[in-house]
């Protein structure tokens, strides 16, 4: 049995060092998911861990680098599956949504994926001003100042970019979607205002990008839809500079995930629990 994941994320959102502490904490077999196997293609993923054991953040993954790296996994009760976790530079999503051109192979793993997975620095994110949140007077007299070419706000990108992937694989909406699952991950939790950082990771995605909470609540089944926040890191870190807490303590102590009830856990391997299709 094998789970085929397509992680999409772009540039600095965190994909290399959550698929860094995802591994270490497979490795250490003490989470809801433990390696049973022999992973294959480990290099991206062990090199972010042994920045991270070094107290650095892990470096950017080269813009034009793809991989795919089988991870065998099971669950308490001896489920088993095969991960297929990906790790690439973020630009090449940006391409793809810039462009509007998705090459074959990208297009196979969108028509095949069993899950979606979309990152998204969620503390990068914000509300444009539009009718709703000003009047048209002012929006029309602050249009005329500015210049330069239209652009999309980051939740219009987003419904925009989970339109065409539907697109390209065929998805219809005349009933909710059940395939693929989609989980909307919210990276770096920690960067979050205080007020938010109690809030469940729905009610800070309605806050933050009403459309896209609006456009996923609306066309997804709920049994197959999941919003978690993530602090892989649990605090900043530097490529260049180390971090002494993480060299006394390790990586594994750092890092958790917010669950939807608004729960905290440190076992990062429950960040995918919802894409695996497990209750």
């Amino acid at each position: 049995m094998s789970s085929n994941i397509l992680l999409l994320g772009e540039y600095n959102v965190g994909k290399t060092n959550f698929g860094g502490q995802l591994l270490g904490r497979l490795n250490q077999e003490k989470g809801y998911l433990r390696m049973v196997g022999t992973p294959s293609s480990l290099s991206p993923f062990e090199n972010a861990l042994s920045s991270l054991n070094d107290g650095r953040a892990a470096q950017h993954t080269s813009a034009s680098q793809y991989s795919d790296s089988r991870w065998p996994v099971a669950d308490a009760d001896g489920n088993s599956t095969e991960l297929i976790w990906p790790d690439y530079g973020g630009e090449q999503v940006s391409s793809i949504r810039d462009n509007r051109s998705m090459p074959p192979e990208w297009r196979k793993r969108v028509e095949t994926a069993d899950a979606w997975i979309v990152m998204m620095r969620i503390n990068n994110s914000s509300v444009s001003d539009d009718i709703f949140s000003r009047p048209l007077s002012q929006l029309t007299a602050r249009q005329d100042k500015q210049s330069g070419p239209f652009r999309m706000s980051d939740q219009s990108r987003l419904v925009d970019f989970l339109q065409w992937l539907m697109f390209v694989r065929g998805t219809g909406t005349l009933s909710r979607v059940s395939t693929p699952r989609l989980l909307l991950l919210l990276s770096c939790w920690d960067e979050l205002t205080a007020p938010e950082l109690n809030l469940p990771p729905l009610d800070v995605l309605r806050r933050r990008m009403p459309m896209v909470s609006s456009f996923v609540e609306a066309n997804w089944d709920p049994n197959y839809r999941s919003i978690i926040g993530l602090s892989a890191l649990e605090k900043s870190l530097s490529e260049d500079t180390e971090d002494e807490d993480y060299i006394d303590l390790g990586p594994e102590h750092f890092g958790y995930i917010v669950q939807e009830d608004g729960s905290r856990s440190p076992d990062l391997t429950l960040a995918i629990k919802p894409v695996l299709g497990r209750t």
